[in-house]
């Protein structure tokens, strides 16, 4: 049974997931008329004014704290280690192909946004609810929204407890009991979505940036210290893209097909770009146009896929780690370039707090976008009590067992995508028209000033 069910996620993944998130980014950046370049100093512009002035508008979060719990579920484990295991398996060309289908999908995140937003609605609370089950609902299959909203609610479950379970595993590696690492975890995690969207984005706030910046620099000291290699890594990421990876860890040498898979798919997973998770933590955004909040999505896709997930890339292939270590334990590349730069302790005690709180801020965004599905389906009352369900999912993956779950985590996440994509795609031109009017009310406030 579960080795069917880990073929049939194992054939969804490889290509026909992959294939359609990769078209679906080149078909809306053709509608979009390429924006993300034609526009950029504009998006740079505009979404600079919202850093230092709140916008106006209705809503329940600034416009930054939004963006930062949206990045907060985006970044994780997979844009440090994922990468890793993308060299290891499609050779340094992935990261090619990481970066070509990241620039596409920021149009995608931005469509996303924007249908999020322009389809939000008020709850009994007064607050701002939305994401893709409110926007799916207005399609010719209505009942997409429902079948979206239940599929990503039933998904969530196991993920916040691997995501748990990493974070314990993490601690362990510093000789941190994982019965102190779970109660606290917990603790955080409790008090932060019983005060719901407001103190989640608070405390967004402050864990991202500085989790971020953190490891953005730590890994950044030690490409600029192998500054000789920089060179000699772009011809290989641009040489690779287009030829079979060599031989690696004992594996026989793979096919081109294998490198644009494996940098195709490392792109699409780490901005989430198409599978519809984000719109819910945007919804939630002051803002008066709802194009204006969709760039920050494009910037979210920016850190995610180049900040982030190239930053890694480079971390290992600069160091001349992804040569040392063996496919099988190529997931701690990243955690071997620091110990070798910054000593076992240091660089193992620097790692794990970093990916302690990248998991911890992706935990809590779960916790809170599960909650909202719940809250579609049933109204709120129920999903005031769902959110205890998922806070004890924490519970359960730091110290128990999530059994054959876990298996099926694949494909109901194929399936968000294929219901989520049918709605983004067939429903472009709506997000196309408001895109055109917000910029036009930016041409127009520009000649009037």
């Amino acid at each position: 049974m579960i080795e069917k069910i880990t073929m049939i996620s194992d054939w969804l993944w490889s290509y026909p997931m992959v294939i359609l998130l990769a078209l679906g980014s080149i078909y809306v950046t053709i509608r979009f008329k390429f924006i993300q370049i034609v526009k950029l100093p504009l998006i740079i512009k505009t979404v600079y004014k919202d850093i230092v002035k709140e916008n106006s508008g209705e809503g329940n979060i600034s416009a930054l704290q939004a963006a930062l719990t949206a990045i907060g579920s985006t970044l994780g484990a997979g844009n440090i280690m994922g990468v890793a295991v993308a060299v290891a398996m499609g050779g340094i060309g992935a990261l090619f192909w990481m970066v070509v289908i990241g620039a596409f999908a920021v149009c995608l995140k931005y469509a996303e946004v924007i249908l999020g937003i322009k389809y939000r609605e008020k709850n009994e609370f007064g607050e701002y609810v939305g994401g893709a089950m409110y926007y799916l609902k207005h399609t010719k299959i209505p009942i997409l929204g429902t079948l979206f909203a239940l599929f990503l609610a039933f998904e969530l479950l196991p993920s916040i407890g691997l995501q748990a379970l990493s974070v314990v595993q993490s601690a362990e590696t510093l000789g941190i009991s994982k019965y102190i690492t779970g109660t606290v975890m917990f603790a955080i995690v409790f008090i932060t979505i019983i005060g719901g969207i407001k103190r989640v984005g608070a405390l967004m706030d402050k864990i991202v940036p500085f989790m971020s910046f953190g490891y953005f620099i730590l890994a950044w000291i030690i490409i600029l210290y192998n500054y000789q290699n920089i060179p000699g890594v772009f011809v290989k990421m641009f040489e690779g893209a287009f030829s079979a990876p060599a031989a690696f860890g004992g594996m026989a040498g793979g096919t081109i097909a294998m490198t644009m898979r494996a940098g195709l798919a490392r792109g699409t997973y780490s901005n989430e770009a198409g599978m519809g998770t984000s719109p819910t933590a945007y919804a939630a955004a002051i803002t008066d146009f709802p194009a204006r909040q969709a760039l920050w999505g494009m910037i979210e896709v920016f850190i995610s896929t180049f900040l982030m997930c190239l930053t890694s890339g480079l971390l290992i292939t600069t160091s001349g780690t992804y040569e040392k270590v063996s496919f099988d334990k190529a997931a701690s590349m990243p955690a071997v370039a620091m110990q070798g730069f910054y000593g076992e302790f240091l660089g193992g005690t620097f790692m794990t707090i970093i990916i302690i709180l990248f998991v911890l801020s992706t935990l809590i965004v779960m916790v809170y976008i599960g909650e909202k599905q719940i809250e579609y389906l049933f109204g709120t009352k129920i999903s005031r009590v769902s959110r205890f369900v998922y806070i004890a999912m924490v519970l359960i993956g730091a110290f128990g067992s999530l059994g054959i779950i876990v298996s099926f985590l694949d494909i109901s996440l194929a399936s968000l995508v294929i219901i989520n994509m049918f709605g983004v795609l067939t429903m472009t031109g709506v997000a196309v028209e408001e895109s055109d009017r917000f910029f036009e009310y930016l041409k127009n406030e520009k000649q009037s000033s």
